[in-house]
């Protein structure tokens, strides 16, 4: 008896080494593999995006190259013709083509805000596939043919955003508060400077972030997100107690989404 207790005991201690040691290592093996798996995707992402930005530029180059030398030929077969010699048939259908093009160029002008739609709804296509960078370089060609469309400039902040270029993103939204100004659109307004508040935070630039979130509150009183942000930036970072409690109070009564977790940051606030 004696013998089969020892047993038992040996073969309990082999499982509870199986289930401590073993089972956590297959659990750290397979967050291992996912970590691994996403950063693969992440690789291939940016893989794309680069070789997206690249076949852009060898496109837009090879309309140059074509275009020079189409004027090339042009130019050859007309200088043939001063000098009486015959125009070579394939010249000239050349050249009536772009005699013909020309011609339609000067009737019909161009429309810039059809060029821009097509720009805004390929970057936006990019930035839900997560293909940010790419996204950015869409929105930028597009905002040099549009310089005055407020959202246009929010898709490329946001784009910078979403790439870490937080240095880019502000001069963006300070430009936008700058177009839309005092009187803009209520919701455009407090968002632009909401955006801007964080940003500032990210770069340490903690009262210029305040007066941010200050004039998002100012364009919308009833804005929950500014007074949240608003309460974490006197919490974290200016060390004022009284003004974060101030501010997530404002959050709780407006109802925002966060309710409870503020609630039991303010009581933590409280009892230090």
């Amino acid at each position: 008896m004696h013998s089969k207790s020892r047993s038992h005991l040996i073969i309990s201690a082999a499982l509870l080494t199986f289930f401590v040691f073993i089972l956590p290592g297959c659990g750290r093996g397979d967050v291992g593999d996912l970590k691994e798996k996403l950063k693969r995707e992440k690789a291939k992402r940016q893989e794309n995006s680069e070789k997206y930005k690249e076949a852009l530029r060898k496109f837009s180059e090879e309309r140059k190259r074509v275009k020079q030398l189409e004027d090339l030929l042009v130019a050859l077969g007309e200088r043939l013709e001063e000098e009486g010699k015959s125009f070579p048939d394939e010249l000239a259908k050349l050249r009536e083509k772009k005699i013909e093009s020309r011609q339609a160029n000067q009737e019909q002008e161009p429309d810039p805000k059809k060029a821009v739609g097509r720009l805004i709804k390929l970057g936006d296509e990019l930035y839900a596939k997560g293909e940010y960078p790419a996204a950015t370089e869409v929105y930028t060609s597009a905002i040099e043919i549009e310089t005055e469309d407020t959202d246009l400039y929010h898709r490329l902040g946001r784009s910078f955003i979403k790439t870490s270029q937080h240095d880019k993103a502000i001069p963006v939204y300070e430009k936008v508060v700058k177009m839309l100004g005092k009187n803009g659109p209520t919701e455009k307004l407090r968002q632009a400077h909401n955006n801007l508040g964080w940003l500032y935070t990210q770069k340490n630039r903690f009262n210029e972030a305040e007066l941010a979130y200050l004039r998002a509150i100012k364009a919308d009183p009833g804005y929950a997100n500014a007074y949240y942000n608003l309460g974490l930036l006197y919490d974290l970072y200016l060390e004022d107690e009284i003004g974060a409690i101030e501010a997530f109070e404002k959050y709780i009564e407006l109802k925002g989404q966060k309710s409870d977790s503020v609630r039991k940051r303010l009581r933590e606030i409280r009892e230090r």
